[in-house]
């Protein structure tokens, strides 16, 4: 918080002339910023050479034909005043009132430039308010031609299709701008048509696509249109305050102008940048100022207009410097604000005030890029994305000005070298991101890249074909193109989609190069975000890619409470799904509904005495205690007790891979502390079998948790199996695809649960909701501190499992001594003839249980025979018993049958096969292998 804060000073330090009253002529700008005579140039030239160029061109004069059809009188009587409460929603989980289907959040239909003040069922069709409320508006404008409800002829409020009082519709869906009520019913069509009609698309798009036009055409009229709303908006502006005159699900709203705070900053930014690209035309339109004193003088208006640096002053002073005194009527998520505020000031006067802007930036990109690269936002292809695409596409808009830009804030902010490679390191094969956070939807795929979100007709906006090549000429990373490419669809033609391109060809000619050297694959290996808190392990490639992630924190902006939870790719499935964005169609934010799916018991992670982890707005950060990533063996140990503030909160997870095409997860979850440890896991769409499980119907979990359908076994023996088949509802498989998610477990003394958890797979316009498979492990114990070890084995698989049998072996000391239940060995039969077996110590031990680490550092199995003095170790041997393949980590010394490995230094993670009659070294400093021997004869080591 110290950055927002340190960033709040500078942007009000960078004030300038906020007290200055409307009508008050002070010192303005005097020349087109953004938009240089060279860019426009520029834009005009590839119209007429590219079909590309032209087409967008042609598309952005096309965008601002319905504005030319009005009259100047229209154009200025769109604007309209503060007087009428505006709606974020009709009614966020409400209907229509006609056919009574759901009509939730975003969905009635608004057409302002089509059907004028009126909102149309998306079922039914039925159009509200039934009443001509354009007739009662007008009734009601008072000498400055703003509505006021007083006024107005209430005689007006009837349905128009059936005008006699009588009639027992008379009144229905008749809306006098506080909404339409039956009984205790509201529905707000006017004052959500305010927003979403007659604001963002009569005004705001006309300011915004008038503006473009004269860009690419230089026709003035365009600029005297968009002259017109820019002035009549900036008469009003300052008026308008959400937080006092507007609602958001049905409540008061928090703060903005005339929409809610995010889209008030995003439409500030437009009618900015619009202003900056049609000053030059209005400096010289004496129409303009004919028609605007005229209008001054017939509404009593304070500022006469009878000159353009009036016209200036209102626009100046009525949008761009109330927006920098009223900063939180434009405060958004980082650094949207602060993007916002750094034109709004470019526009006013750069390059006298280059020092003030580049102290905003600044601090904007230090604090965007300080954690991994990201602001630490969540919701990772969502909340923690759009701050960099914000950054992106400010960032690029200033290269266009400076070509020095770039280089220059890279330079002095080295974390930005991170920034926008932190979504290419955690995309799954272009298809899938782990869903951290407020972000996504259930089981569903993110294929476009979006930190950077290109698109083929960005008009005058700043290309991101053109960023991501920018940051490959800075940093060299062939990513960028190859990500700029895959946008593009596979493909050069038509690149950059950038009307200001100093030369397509040669950038057309720069990606073909760089893909014909390094191809379309983009190397990922696995990653380690340690200031995010997400790793993810991969193995595998294309179609027969897979990885787990770990999610290991809790708290900050757009999380969920989901410290240590654990998700898996495979089979070109996202197998461990999140729930994905809050629900909050089914009543807002606090809602049940979109309370449950952040809580720790919807994700895949334990939860201790039926309580969410500690403190949901503090965050608190997991440590790597362990990373082993290797070529067939992959592995992360992730500690965390601050989460529920007790002794142990430990999870180990190993991806072992089996084939190039299939590998299975290890898993074990230690937990000292409190009485009561519920395991919970779910997996796709799909139903369930059971196996070793004896089930009787049980009560249900409660804690304002979402799940139903219980049923327990209550002494279950370690090994039962649940195995999902999955339903591939989303049609993202081949017909005929056969898909599976086994789940062995070898926890001691505790009850196996099935259950069926709530969830929504609509989007937050729907209330599409079912009920998928949930499994449950639970132990309690009646004294604190209850110990805890989940461990189990996950395996995804196709028609057939490639494993035969799965079991817990004993663990003991060198002198046969049992270790305690916190430390683990696991052998897992493989279907080719191949045995595994799995050794993790409990290296943490916080209540010091004999037999400890300390006093006994070998960890021993007694069949098959395995002595190890590490943390965790893997080894496998072949149909014939010999030992064919280690990975360990943290220790010296392993012998397994007849091999006997030893290291001169405790390492980290060594990983090592035998081939024949000899070794090879696959991950690892081969520098420490003091020798490995088979029989007792030493093995050459390759």
């Amino acid at each position: 918080m110290r950055y927002i804060y340190l960033t709040l000073y500078i942007i009000t330090a960078c004030i300038l002339f906020s007290d200055t009253p409307a009508a008050q002529t002070v010192a303005g700008k005097t020349h087109s910023v953004l938009y240089t005579a060279d860019m426009v140039r520029k834009a005009r030239l590839n119209a007429e050479k590219y079909p590309w160029a032209a087409e967008i061109k042609n598309s952005i004069v096309s965008a601002a034909q319905p504005w030319m059809k009005y009259s100047d009188d229209e154009l200025w009587n769109m604007m309209f005043g503060n007087t009428i409460s505006r709606s974020w929603m009709v009614w966020s989980d409400g209907y229509c009132p006609a056919c009574h289907k759901d009509v939730r959040m975003y969905s009635w239909k608004v057409d302002a430039l089509g059907m004028p003040w009126k909102v149309q069922c998306p079922h039914c069709g039925a159009i509200f308010p039934t009443n001509d409320f354009y007739a009662f508006y007008r009734s009601g404008l008072d000498e400055h031609g703003v509505f006021m409800p007083a006024r107005a002829d209430r005689k007006l409020l009837f349905n128009a299709e059936h005008p006699d009082p009588a009639d027992s519709l008379h009144l229905f869906g008749v809306d006098d701008g506080e909404g339409y009520v039956e009984g205790t019913k509201r529905w707000r069509f006017i004052g959500a048509y305010l927003i979403y009609g007659q604001w963002k698309q009569a005004i705001v798009a006309g300011i915004r696509d008038l503006a473009e036009a004269y860009t690419v055409t230089g026709d003035k009229a365009y600029a005297h249109k968009a002259g017109i709303l820019l002035d009549r908006v900036a008469d009003l502006y300052g008026t308008f305050d959400f937080g006092k005159e507007g609602l958001v699900y049905e409540r008061k709203g928090a703060t903005g102008y005339v929409s809610t705070w995010h889209d008030a900053c995003v439409e500030h930014y437009q009618i900015v940048i619009a202003y900056d690209q049609v000053f030059e035309a209005l400096r010289d339109d004496r129409e303009l100022v004919a028609f605007l004193s005229g209008k001054a003088k017939a509404y009593g208006l304070s500022n006469p207009k009878t000159s353009f640096g009036l016209i200036q002053d209102n626009i100046e002073n009525g949008i761009l410097r109330d927006a920098i005194t009223n900063r939180h009527k434009i405060n958004s998520n980082y650094p949207a604000t602060e993007v916002s505020l750094a034109v709004t000031h470019t526009v006013l006067g750069w390059p006298e005030n280059r020092g003030e802007v580049y102290a905003i930036i600044d601090t904007m990109a230090e604090n965007s890029s300080g954690v991994d690269g990201l602001s630490g936002e969540k919701g990772l292809a969502s909340y923690s994305s759009y701050p960099i695409n914000i950054l992106a596409h400010f960032f690029e808009m200033f290269a266009r000005m400076d070509s020095t830009f770039l280089p220059d804030i890279v330079e002095r902010h080295p974390n930005l070298r991170k920034t926008w490679r932190f979504h290419i390191d955690t995309w799954f094969n272009g298809e899938y991101y782990p869903l951290s956070g407020d972000t996504g939807g259930f089981a569903q795929k993110v294929t476009s890249y979006p930190t950077a979100r290109t698109t083929r007709s960005p008009g005058v906006d700043t290309s991101m074909f053109s960023f991501l090549r920018d940051l490959y000429v800075l940093t060299g990373d062939p990513a960028y193109v190859q990500v700029l490419y895959r946008e593009n669809g596979n493909s050069v033609d038509n690149l950059p989609w950038d009307l200001f391109a100093d030369d397509p060809e040669e950038f057309q000619k720069t990606v073909a190069d760089v893909i014909k050297t390094k191809g379309t694959t983009i190397e990922v290996g696995s990653v380690n975000k340690e200031q995010w808190c997400l790793a993810i392990m991969r193995s595998g490639r294309g179609e027969n890619a897979r990885a787990f992630w770990l999610d290991y924190d809790t708290g900050e902006r757009h999380s969920h409470i989901d410290g240590m939870n654990l998700g898996l790719f495979a089979k070109r499935l996202d197998l461990l799904p999140e729930m994905g964005y809050p629900p909050v169609q089914y009543g807002g934010w606090e809602s049940q509904r979109a309370l449950w799916v952040r809580r720790t018991a919807a994700h895949n992670t334990v939860v201790v005495d039926g309580k969410d982890q500690d403190n949901p707005r503090t965050r608190h950060i997991g440590r790597t205690t362990l990373w082993a990533d290797g070529n067939r063996f992959r592995a992360i140990r992730a500690s965390a007790p601050e989460f529920y503030g007790i002794e142990q909160y430990e999870r180990t997870v190993a991806l072992v891979d089996i084939s190039d095409e299939d590998s299975y997860l290890i898993d074990i979850f230690r937990v000292v502390g409190g009485t009561d440890h519920a395991k919970f896991m779910q997996s796709h769409f799909g139903s369930i079998a059971t196996k070793g499980l004896s089930l009787k119907p049980a009560a249900d979990y409660g804690h304002d948790t979402i799940m139903r359908n219980f049923r327990v076994d209550g002494s279950p023996a370690p090994g039962w199996e649940v195995d999902w088949k999955v339903e591939d509802r989303l049609g993202y498989l081949p017909n005929g695809s056969d898909i599976h998610v086994r789940y062995c477990d070898l926890t001691e003394g505790a009850q196996a649960y099935t259950a069926e958890g709530w969830i929504t797979v609509s989007s937050y316009n729907e209330n599409q909701e079912l009920w998928i498979p949930r499994i449950m492990v639970r132990r309690q114990a009646e004294k604190a501190p209850l110990v805890s070890t989940f461990i189990s084995l996950i395996e995804p698989y196709g028609k057939s499992s490639n494993i035969l049998r799965i079991r817990r072996l004993p663990l003991v000391t060198e002198n046969g001594k049992p270790y305690p239940d916190t430390n683990a060995a696991v052998e897992i039969s493989l279907a080719d003839g191949h045995r595994d077996v799995f050794v993790a110590a409990d290296v943490e031990n916080p209540l010091k249980l004999a037999p400890s680490r300390a006093s006994d550092r070998i960890l021993a199995v007694r069949e098959p025979s395995i002595l190890f003095d590490g943390e965790l170790c893997h080894v496998r041997y072949d149909r014939n018993g010999k030992v064919t393949y280690v990975a360990l980590y943290g220790g010296k010394s392993l012998r397994a049958g007849e091999l006997e490995l030893s290291l001169t230094k405790e390492s980290g993670f060594f990983e090592i096969s035998i081939e024949g009659a000899g070794a090879k070294v696959l991950a690892g400093d081969s520098a420490a292998l003091g020798f490995i021997k088979v029989g007792g004869k030493a093995l050459p080591i390759q």
